[in-house]
């Protein structure tokens, strides 16, 4: 481990794929810069008479992420803020993506500013705008070459974290920016085995912390994946926001608000049993699973564009859970899925008589444990009144062949085996997370 401190002297750049985070503290005119790159951290501190930098290379980039964290939290509690950029030159630009998001028009105006300035992002955006409109493999290759020679600056502190904190964070990229991304939490097994190991082995002193006594917490990795996006260029025209938190959603909405990118979470996977109403806090949302048992704190509040809602089964009352099911709450639902939930006659009958299920496109009783006989025979009897759905899932294993029999004219039904094969994508439109089988095993 290396730590070099320089006082009063320009310091040596970080390389463009690093990520660097501006701060000021008004009513002292002190100022502090963070930059990251794997597993460098470099830290610049002072006023306007003097500066120091420290520069520390550890073991780990999961080190480095946390010593970043923990040294931002600091500031903060400091009375340090964000130091944020000047107003962009193409604002006017950049308010007709805005207004048309999926149109390349809008990214071609704005390409042939950034050419003007030798920003390599402007070729990009017509090199994506034109295989959109015809693909080639000169064209791939064209790209693939820009991407080797600036990919550092386009997108380098990104990938740099994707490769930092596995499962944590990935991006789609449309026209030379970010459109869509993901971000997880750390679950229990991963903090154990792969962040923490990390650093228990870093002596608190060239930490800045012991880890021992400040452990980080699930959410500190998916805020600093989430912190880079945000504040890099390429995620300027974010349209879609996957998250998948596994305790509470507190740590990572102060973020998203100063940002202004509340309304960009469209897919939300909760596993913590606890809750609240999400409606108040993303009232954008078309996606959320969670667990049976706290719907009705989750569901408090209308979420009026919510599209999808999977619910995976826990000791709960049956009577509550379709309770929370308000359709005046979710005017738009049209998918519906009830996974492991102990289907009989009786229950299924309750479930088919919930107002909810008319609304309904897409119903999906899919279950790892062998459902009841009876789930299947009250389907099959009250088929008249499903004829609306499009796709109704059900469990093949440990389903009566006779019965299975039975549904082979009814196209709507999809049979579906405890691994889900064949149902990726249309798990992926309900469900956030990595991989999806964390949720749904």
């Amino acid at each position: 481990m290396s730590d070099s401190r320089l006082l009063g002297e320009p310091r040596e750049r970080l390389n463009g794929g690093a990520f660097e985070l501006g701060l000021c503290q008004p009513d002292a005119a002190r100022h502090a810069v963070l930059r990251i790159l794997g597993n460098e951290f470099e830290q610049t501190t002072g006023d306007t008479g003097s500066q120091e930098t420290t520069r520390r290379t550890y073991a780990s980039a999961i080190v480095a992420v946390s010593a970043f964290e923990h040294r931002l939290a600091e500031l903060m509690a400091a009375g340090f803020r964000y130091a944020w950029p000047p107003p962009s030159p193409h604002e006017d630009i950049e308010a007709l993506i805005d207004d048309e998001p999926d149109e390349p028009a809008g990214y071609l105006l704005l390409a042939e500013s950034l050419r003007a300035s030798a920003d390599a992002r402007g070729e990009l955006i017509e090199i994506a705008a034109a295989r959109l409109e015809a693909d080639s493999p000169e064209l791939s290759e064209r790209e693939g070459k820009l991407l080797l020679a600036h990919g550092d600056r386009l997108f380098g502190a990104l990938d740099d974290v994707q490769r930092a904190l596995p499962g944590t964070f990935t991006y789609e990229r449309f026209l030379g920016f970010v459109r869509e991304a993901c971000v997880a939490d750390a679950d229990a097994v991963a903090l154990a085995d792969v962040f923490e190991p990390a650093l228990l082995q870093v002596d608190p002193r060239e930490l800045g912390f012991d880890p021992r006594v400040e452990r980080p917490a699930p959410h500190t990795y998916a805020v600093h994946a989430l912190r880079r996006l945000l504040h890099h260029p390429a995620g300027r025209f974010l349209r879609r926001l996957r998250m998948e938190i596994r305790e509470e959603v507190e740590p990572i909405l102060p973020l998203l608000v100063e940002h202004g990118r509340v309304d960009r979470v469209s897919h939300l996977t909760v596993t913590s049993r606890g809750g609240r109403a999400l409606g108040a806090l993303f009232p954008d949302l078309l996606a959320l699973a969670c667990y049976a048992r706290a719907l009705d704190r989750w569901l408090a509040a209308p979420l009026p564009r919510l599209l999808r809602l999977t619910l995976r089964w826990e000791p709960a009352a049956l009577a509550s859970v379709l309770a929370a099911l308000d359709s005046t709450r979710l005017p738009s639902l049209q998918h519906l899925a009830l996974w492991n939930t102990p289907l009989d006659a009786k229950s299924t009958g309750l479930v088919l008589d919930h107002p909810v299920i008319a609304q309904l496109t897409s119903l999906d009783l899919w279950s790892q444990i062998a459902p009841q006989r009876g789930m299947y025979e009250t389907l099959l009897a009250r088929r008249g009144e499903l004829h609306h759905l499009k796709r109704l899932v059900l469990a093949l294993h440990g389903a009566p062949a006779e019965l299975v029999a039975r549904f082979a004219d009814w196209p709507a039904v999809v049979w579906a085996d405890r691994s889900r094969a064949g149902l990726e994508e249309a798990d992926r439109e309900a469900i956030a997370g990595f991989p999806l089988g964390g949720f749904i095993f």
